[in-house]
Protein backbone atom coordinates (compact mmCIF):
# COMPACT_ATOMS: atom_id res chain seq x y z
CA UNK A 1 0.00 0.00 0.00
CA UNK A 2 1.63 3.52 -1.23
CA UNK A 3 3.22 4.87 1.87
CA UNK A 4 1.22 8.24 0.88
CA UNK A 5 -2.36 7.36 2.44
CA UNK A 6 -1.94 8.76 5.58
CA UNK A 7 -4.34 6.73 6.81
CA UNK A 8 -1.83 3.75 7.15
CA UNK A 9 0.80 5.78 8.46
CA UNK A 10 1.76 4.68 11.81
CA UNK A 11 2.54 8.22 13.02
CA UNK A 12 -0.32 9.71 11.51
CA UNK A 13 -2.33 11.74 14.70
CA UNK A 14 -5.90 11.86 12.97
CA UNK A 15 -9.20 12.98 13.59
CA UNK A 16 -11.83 10.56 11.50
CA UNK A 17 -15.34 11.57 11.54
CA UNK A 18 -18.14 8.42 12.33
CA UNK A 19 -20.25 8.87 10.03
CA UNK A 20 -19.55 12.32 9.60
CA UNK A 21 -20.42 15.14 12.50
CA UNK A 22 -22.79 12.53 13.84
CA UNK A 23 -23.12 14.68 17.15
CA UNK A 24 -25.34 17.46 15.36
CA UNK A 25 -26.45 16.12 11.71
CA UNK A 26 -27.95 13.03 10.50
CA UNK A 27 -25.19 9.76 10.04
CA UNK A 28 -24.35 8.98 7.02
CA UNK A 29 -25.94 12.08 4.98
CA UNK A 30 -23.66 14.89 3.13
CA UNK A 31 -24.60 16.81 5.12
CA UNK A 32 -22.93 14.78 7.89
CA UNK A 33 -19.94 14.29 6.32
CA UNK A 34 -19.87 17.73 4.61
CA UNK A 35 -20.18 19.46 8.18
CA UNK A 36 -17.22 17.13 9.38
CA UNK A 37 -14.84 17.74 6.70
CA UNK A 38 -15.13 21.54 7.25
CA UNK A 39 -14.90 20.83 10.78
CA UNK A 40 -11.12 20.06 10.23
CA UNK A 41 -11.74 16.25 10.33
CA UNK A 42 -8.71 14.16 8.90
CA UNK A 43 -10.93 11.85 6.95
CA UNK A 44 -14.49 11.15 6.89
CA UNK A 45 -15.87 6.93 8.37
CA UNK A 46 -19.02 5.76 6.73
CA UNK A 47 -21.00 2.70 5.65
CA UNK A 48 -21.98 0.37 2.92
CA UNK A 49 -24.40 -1.61 1.82
CA UNK A 50 -26.51 -2.61 -1.21
CA UNK A 51 -29.90 -1.79 -2.38
CA UNK A 52 -32.32 -4.14 -4.52
CA UNK A 53 -31.03 -3.14 -7.92
CA UNK A 54 -27.52 -3.57 -6.67
CA UNK A 55 -26.73 0.00 -6.07
CA UNK A 56 -24.25 0.86 -3.39
CA UNK A 57 -25.46 3.45 -1.03
CA UNK A 58 -24.22 4.93 2.77
CA UNK A 59 -26.38 3.52 5.28
CA UNK A 60 -25.35 1.41 8.32
CA UNK A 61 -28.16 -0.31 9.96
CA UNK A 62 -29.15 -3.38 8.03
CA UNK A 63 -32.80 -2.17 7.98
CA UNK A 64 -33.71 1.79 7.16
CA UNK A 65 -36.19 1.76 10.17
CA UNK A 66 -33.73 3.95 12.87
CA UNK A 67 -32.49 6.21 10.18
CA UNK A 68 -34.77 7.27 8.03
CA UNK A 69 -38.99 7.11 7.42
CA UNK A 70 -39.09 3.93 5.69
CA UNK A 71 -39.03 0.89 7.07
CA UNK A 72 -37.82 -2.66 5.83
CA UNK A 73 -34.05 -3.65 5.02
CA UNK A 74 -32.41 -1.90 2.55
CA UNK A 75 -31.79 -4.77 0.11
CA UNK A 76 -36.14 -4.77 0.00
CA UNK A 77 -35.48 -0.82 -1.66
CA UNK A 78 -34.78 0.00 -5.25
CA UNK A 79 -32.14 2.73 -5.17
CA UNK A 80 -34.88 4.97 -6.48
CA UNK A 81 -37.38 4.00 -3.75
CA UNK A 82 -34.66 5.10 -1.29
CA UNK A 83 -33.84 8.12 -2.68
CA UNK A 84 -37.76 9.17 -1.39
CA UNK A 85 -37.13 8.43 2.19
CA UNK A 86 -35.91 11.16 4.49
CA UNK A 87 -32.38 10.02 6.19
CA UNK A 88 -32.73 12.93 8.76
CA UNK A 89 -36.43 12.30 10.41
CA UNK A 90 -35.00 11.84 13.75
CA UNK A 91 -33.07 15.77 13.83
CA UNK A 92 -34.87 18.80 13.26
CA UNK A 93 -33.11 21.16 10.10
CA UNK A 94 -33.38 24.79 10.49
CA UNK A 95 -34.08 25.05 7.01
CA UNK A 96 -36.82 21.99 7.14
CA UNK A 97 -34.93 20.03 4.54
CA UNK A 98 -34.76 16.27 3.47
CA UNK A 99 -32.00 14.41 3.93
CA UNK A 100 -31.13 11.72 1.39
CA UNK A 101 -29.53 8.33 1.59
CA UNK A 102 -26.63 8.72 -0.54
CA UNK A 103 -25.01 6.71 -2.80
CA UNK A 104 -21.68 5.60 -2.51
CA UNK A 105 -20.98 7.56 -5.97
CA UNK A 106 -22.39 11.04 -4.46
CA UNK A 107 -20.11 10.56 -2.26
CA UNK A 108 -17.06 9.60 -4.03
CA UNK A 109 -17.97 12.70 -5.66
CA UNK A 110 -18.71 14.87 -3.44
CA UNK A 111 -14.99 14.43 -1.72
CA UNK A 112 -12.56 14.20 -3.57
CA UNK A 113 -9.57 14.96 -1.52
CA UNK A 114 -10.14 13.76 2.14
CA UNK A 115 -9.42 10.41 3.35
CA UNK A 116 -11.90 7.64 3.51
CA UNK A 117 -12.75 4.73 6.12
CA UNK A 118 -15.07 2.67 4.12
CA UNK A 119 -17.21 0.17 6.10
CA UNK A 120 -18.31 -2.83 4.11
CA UNK A 121 -21.67 -4.10 5.82
CA UNK A 122 -21.91 -7.35 3.83
CA UNK A 123 -19.77 -9.40 1.20
CA UNK A 124 -22.37 -8.24 -1.62
CA UNK A 125 -21.19 -5.19 -1.47
CA UNK A 126 -17.69 -5.56 -1.92
CA UNK A 127 -17.65 -6.00 -5.66
CA UNK A 128 -19.12 -2.50 -6.51
CA UNK A 129 -17.59 -0.65 -3.55
CA UNK A 130 -14.06 -1.53 -5.16
CA UNK A 131 -15.16 -0.64 -8.64
CA UNK A 132 -16.59 2.17 -7.61
CA UNK A 133 -13.40 3.66 -5.73
CA UNK A 134 -11.33 2.50 -8.78
CA UNK A 135 -13.48 4.60 -10.91
CA UNK A 136 -12.75 7.60 -8.83
CA UNK A 137 -9.01 7.11 -8.71
CA UNK A 138 -9.42 7.16 -4.80
CA UNK A 139 -6.96 4.11 -4.11
CA UNK A 140 -4.50 6.07 -2.39
CA UNK A 141 -6.49 7.49 0.32
CA UNK A 142 -9.14 4.89 1.28
CA UNK A 143 -8.91 2.14 3.73
CA UNK A 144 -11.71 -0.96 3.86
CA UNK A 145 -12.97 -2.28 7.13
CA UNK A 146 -16.13 -5.06 7.30
CA UNK A 147 -17.03 -7.30 10.28
CA UNK A 148 -17.53 -9.32 7.24
CA UNK A 149 -15.10 -11.97 7.67
CA UNK A 150 -14.95 -13.04 4.09
CA UNK A 151 -14.97 -9.60 2.99
CA UNK A 152 -11.84 -8.82 4.64
CA UNK A 153 -10.17 -11.90 3.23
CA UNK A 154 -11.06 -10.47 -0.25
CA UNK A 155 -9.94 -7.03 0.34
CA UNK A 156 -6.74 -8.13 1.53
CA UNK A 157 -6.55 -9.38 -1.96
CA UNK A 158 -7.52 -6.29 -3.88
CA UNK A 159 -4.55 -4.04 -3.34
CA UNK A 160 -6.20 -1.49 -1.49
CA UNK A 161 -5.73 -0.62 2.30
CA UNK A 162 -7.27 -2.53 4.73
CA UNK A 163 -8.43 -3.26 7.86
CA UNK A 164 -7.76 -6.60 10.51
CA UNK A 165 -10.50 -8.69 10.01
CA UNK A 166 -12.14 -9.36 13.90
CA UNK A 167 -10.68 -12.33 13.92
CA UNK A 168 -7.08 -11.43 12.80
CA UNK A 169 -7.25 -8.29 15.74
CA UNK A 170 -7.73 -10.88 18.30
CA UNK A 171 -4.84 -12.64 17.37
CA UNK A 172 -2.85 -9.74 17.93
CA UNK A 173 -3.77 -10.11 21.90
CA UNK A 174 -1.61 -12.44 23.14
CA UNK A 175 1.34 -11.26 21.33
CA UNK A 176 0.49 -7.80 22.84
CA UNK A 177 0.04 -9.03 26.03
CA UNK A 178 3.67 -10.37 26.66
CA UNK A 179 5.32 -7.96 24.42
CA UNK A 180 6.12 -10.38 21.08
CA UNK A 181 6.98 -8.74 17.50
CA UNK A 182 4.29 -10.55 15.12
CA UNK A 183 5.03 -11.01 11.63
CA UNK A 184 3.74 -8.15 9.08
CA UNK A 185 0.66 -9.19 8.49
CA UNK A 186 -2.05 -8.91 5.35
CA UNK A 187 -3.83 -6.02 6.65
CA UNK A 188 -2.75 -1.90 7.04
CA UNK A 189 -4.32 -1.00 9.89
CA UNK A 190 -5.29 -2.49 13.40
CA UNK A 191 -8.70 -0.99 14.23
CA UNK A 192 -10.65 -2.33 17.37
CA UNK A 193 -12.52 -0.40 20.17
CA UNK A 194 -11.59 -0.15 24.47
CA UNK A 195 -14.21 -2.86 25.24
CA UNK A 196 -15.86 -5.08 22.79
CA UNK A 197 -19.10 -6.84 23.98
CA UNK A 198 -18.11 -5.33 27.43
CA UNK A 199 -14.42 -7.15 27.39
CA UNK A 200 -11.97 -4.93 27.81
CA UNK A 201 -9.27 -4.65 25.01
CA UNK A 202 -5.50 -3.91 25.79
CA UNK A 203 -5.61 -1.20 22.99
CA UNK A 204 -2.51 0.83 23.94
CA UNK A 205 -0.46 -2.03 24.17
CA UNK A 206 -1.74 -3.87 21.19
CA UNK A 207 -1.11 -0.57 19.19
CA UNK A 208 2.75 -0.86 20.48
CA UNK A 209 2.60 -4.21 19.47
CA UNK A 210 1.17 -3.37 15.65
CA UNK A 211 3.82 -0.06 15.14
CA UNK A 212 6.40 -3.16 15.79
CA UNK A 213 4.94 -4.68 12.36
CA UNK A 214 4.79 -0.87 10.69
CA UNK A 215 0.99 -1.30 11.81
CA UNK A 216 -0.93 1.63 12.31
CA UNK A 217 -3.90 1.81 14.93
CA UNK A 218 -7.03 3.19 14.45
CA UNK A 219 -9.95 3.39 17.99
CA UNK A 220 -13.51 3.55 17.84
CA UNK A 221 -15.58 5.36 19.06
CA UNK A 222 -14.21 7.85 21.67
CA UNK A 223 -16.18 11.16 22.10
CA UNK A 224 -13.97 12.61 25.01
CA UNK A 225 -11.21 14.39 24.16
CA UNK A 226 -9.08 13.30 27.24
CA UNK A 227 -9.42 10.09 26.35
CA UNK A 228 -8.56 10.55 22.98
CA UNK A 229 -5.85 12.90 23.72
CA UNK A 230 -4.73 9.86 25.94
CA UNK A 231 -4.47 7.03 22.66
CA UNK A 232 -2.74 9.02 20.66
CA UNK A 233 -0.05 9.59 22.91
CA UNK A 234 0.08 5.97 23.58
CA UNK A 235 0.70 5.45 19.91
CA UNK A 236 -2.59 5.11 17.88
CA UNK A 237 -2.96 6.71 14.94
CA UNK A 238 -6.55 7.40 14.50
CA UNK A 239 -9.42 8.32 16.62
CA UNK A 240 -12.93 7.59 15.35
CA UNK A 241 -15.43 9.85 16.95
CA UNK A 242 -19.15 11.01 16.64
CA UNK A 243 -17.65 14.70 17.60
CA UNK A 244 -14.68 15.57 15.47
CA UNK A 245 -14.94 18.98 16.21
CA UNK A 246 -14.62 18.39 19.77
CA UNK A 247 -11.70 16.10 18.67
CA UNK A 248 -10.18 18.62 16.24
CA UNK A 249 -9.50 21.26 19.42
CA UNK A 250 -7.40 18.89 21.33
CA UNK A 251 -5.43 16.73 18.06
CA UNK A 252 -1.81 16.66 18.81
CA UNK A 253 0.25 18.62 16.20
Amino acid sequence: MPASNPLVDPDARLVIAHRGNRVAAAENTIDSLRQARDLGADALEFDVRLTRDAVPVVVHDEDLDRTTDGRGPVRSFTFAEIQTLDAGVRLTDPAGERKRVPSLEEVLDAFREIPLVIEVKEFEAADATEKMIRRFGAERRVLIGSSDAAAMRRFYRSGLASCASMLDATLLIPLALVGLTPPKPMYDVLSITPRFHGIPIPVRRMAATARKAGIATQVWTINDPDEALSFWNAGVAGVVTDDPGALVRVRPR
